[in-house]
């Protein structure tokens, strides 16, 4: 099958020309499938008569908007390649980002943006990438249209950048055929079509942000774009656009569960039906509030990467503690040892997968980060399968702790802390100890400011066993969040590593 998304755009503007294709929620802006084939048609041609062609390589440093969409399209149609710039971070990450990716061009909508980028960074050995404001694609060039029948569905199309939340961010490469699959693989599992409307709050320079808008258009529904995320207003959107399903991380479901009454029940007297999580593990007690609160939802965990999707946790198949479910569709699951030889149930492990939807390879990295065996890619995770195949994750390896001989997972330990009815986050890390190797260290956002952290230890020792209690606990303001709110667990040690007293007054 000739997975181009490109093509699948053009199939619904043909089928179904006036349904929505996309829909701004903060503005209201709404292009139907015809209109969104015709500006991609016309920012395909402008882009060509510029100079891009098959294999270039452009990034775009924009602000969430249906423009950004449509140049991915555009470029998927020209057979470019696309590669999204955080515009969150600051300009010296946009030119480490653009030098590490080889961009020949940069699309933009921020005002300044290459005035503010630090020439001295850029690699002397690279011509500088030409940048082009998003305004000069608005005006549409005469033009044909012969760039489609020419991309091939083995083609590299998307170079993505992993978070980082535990070590530099990987660029990944996608071909048309990975993304497809990437995208069919969820449209299939969660049993998305054209009559949907799914409500999507991630930015559009993340995987979850991209990939399940382009999956939407895939699969001829519509989108409903919600960046930024704002609790309130995207409840509201929910109900005035009548969306269907949406995707979250953790973080943004904790911000709907504390709504006033009257907003939790607009969501309930809704038409979403389901919930998805994804990007970080969903703690007991938040899955449990959901279905407390939204009983009439169907709530599903995605356990997915940049460069794959591993399992997908439904809620009549619900577990507790840390189960992300069972295999996807057309992918499989192996839990290898030390000596990559396969672990049985209950044998903790390795997470490896191979089979459809995983990426093509990781960009200027011949060793690929010790991640691929004979096959099978590793996003060095770690956890076990019960005897019924659903898989658990125990914890990223690099924020497994060494203590005492012991491996410890801190996602156990934070979903106990978190399950306090006092506590709203919690995130533990192992800090270098002369005698255990690693102690355990947890920091928690408390609700009830008398909370001490002696009743909390205390709490934990009743439910853990005592070499799994943390050895100190801190209370914070906040806890260090990536952009699209996964738990930064690498500041939290930058912050331990410096020995800062991290409080509420900070």
């Amino acid at each position: 099958m000739n997975l181009i998304i490109s093509r699948f755009l053009t199939h619904w503007a043909r089928f179904h020309p006036d349904t929505p294709a996309i829909v701004d929620g903060w503005s209201g802006k709404t292009l139907t499938y015809q209109e969104l084939d015709q500006s991609t048609d016309f920012m395909a041609g402008q882009l060509s008569n510029f100079g891009v062609g098959p294999g270039h390589v452009v990034a775009y440093l924009m602000r969430d908007s249906i423009g950004i969409l449509s140049l991915l399209l555009a470029l998927g149609k020209l057979g470019a390649v696309w590669t999204p710039v955080n515009p969150q971070t600051k300009p010296q990450d946009w030119a480490r980002q653009l030098d590490h990716s080889q961009a020949d061009w940069v699309i933009y909508d921020i005002t300044d943006a290459q005035d503010a980028m630090p020439a001295q960074i850029i690699s002397t050995e690279q011509k500088p990438a030409v940048w082009r404001h998003l305004n000069e694609l608005s005006h549409a060039p005469s033009y044909q249209k012969p760039w489609a029948a020419s991309v091939n569905s083995l083609d590299k199309a998307a170079l993505l950048y992993t978070s980082g939340t535990t070590d530099a961010p990987k660029g990944v490469w996608h071909t048309h055929q990975s993304l497809g699959e990437w995208n069919f693989i969820l449209l299939l599992s969660l049993g998305i079509d054209q009559d949907d409307c799914l409500i999507n709050p991630y930015p559009l320079f993340h995987m979850g942000g991209v990939g399940f808008s382009l999956a939407t258009i895939q699969a001829g529904a519509t989108l409903l774009l919600e960046t930024p995320f704002e609790a309130e207003h995207f409840a509201n959107s929910i109900q005035r656009y009548g969306a269907t399903l949406t995707l979250m991380v953790p973080t943004m479901v904790q911000s709907l569960l504390e709504l006033s009454s009257l907003q939790r029940k607009q969501i309930e007297n809704s038409r979403l039906r389901e919930l998805i999580t994804t990007s970080s593990p969903l703690m007991t007690p938040t899955r449990q509030d959901i279905e407390k609160t939204w009983p009439h939802l169907s709530l599903s965990v995605l356990y997915s990467a940049t460069e794959a999707i591993f399992s997908l946790l439904r809620r009549d198949k619900s577990r507790q503690g840390l189960c992300v479910g069972r295999p996807v569709w057309g992918t499989e699951i192996a839990i290898l040892d030390q000596n990559k030889e396969p672990l049985g149930p209950g044998q903790v492990g390795t997470i490896y997968v191979k089979g459809s939807g995983v990426f093509a390879e990781y960009h200027n990295s011949p060793d690929q980060f010790g991640s691929w065996h004979q096959g099978w890619f590793t996003c060095h995770d770690i956890g076990y399968r019960d005897s019924d195949g659903y898989l658990y994750l125990v914890d990223r390896e690099k924020d497994l702790i060494n203590s005492g001989g012991e491996k410890i997972s801190s996602l156990e330990i934070e979903n106990v802390l978190r399950s306090h009815p006092d506590i709203r986050e919690a995130a533990v890390i192992g800090v270098p100890d002369r005698y255990w190797g690693e102690r355990i260290h947890a920091l928690a956002v408390k609700i009830n400011p008398s909370l001490s952290a002696e009743e909390l230890t205390q709490f934990a020792k009743d439910l853990l066993p005592s070499f799994k209690v943390p050895k100190s606990i801190t209370f914070v303001a906040r806890l260090p969040k990536t952009s699209t709110g996964k738990l930064n667990k690498s500041a939290l040690r930058q912050i331990a590593g410096q020995d800062i007293n991290w409080d509420a007054s900070n």
